[in-house]
């Protein structure tokens, strides 16, 4: 059976630390990358588009990052959607972030596929995860 792929994009180590291991013990059919900032993420997508490797099927995304947040994530992976082919990545913003304008700016991308406000739970991660994959995890 073919793994499946979710990038973590988050500047809290401690964050990415826990998902990954809540992530890992969900399923083991789940390949988990992590970058603490959305411009090293976006050098992995581009580097995935020239080796021909599929992209992640799950990007979970913060808002607010050094050197390039999520909101820049999004609009520079916006300009490379068109090369994704048939791939389909699924982006939920996970953020500390319960702001009315992030929320509304977030619907202003269609790119997202969900908003979620830290923290994020097992369960939270589970729903995700049979969503994006059509499978339920138990």
């Amino acid at each position: 059976m073919k793994k499946s792929s979710i990038l973590l994009v988050d500047d809290d180590e401690i964050y990415l630390f826990v998902t990954k291991k809540l992530l890992n013990s969900l399923s083991d059919d789940l390949i988990v990358n992590s970058f603490t900032d959305g411009e090293q993420a976006l050098e992995y997508v581009h580097l995935c588009l020239s080796e021909n490797v599929n992209l992640p099927e799950v990007i979970l995304l913060d808002i607010n990052m050094p050197y390039l947040d999520g909101w820049g994530f999004l609009s520079e992976f916006k300009k490379i959607k068109p090369k994704l082919e048939d791939q389909k990545v699924k982006i939920f913003m996970v953020t500390s972030s319960n702001s009315e304008d992030d929320i509304k700016k977030a619907k202003e991308f269609e790119e997202i596929t969900g908003y979620v406000v830290k923290p994020i739970y097992e369960d939270k991660l589970k729903d995700i995860l049979t969503e994006v994959f059509n499978t339920s995890l138990e």
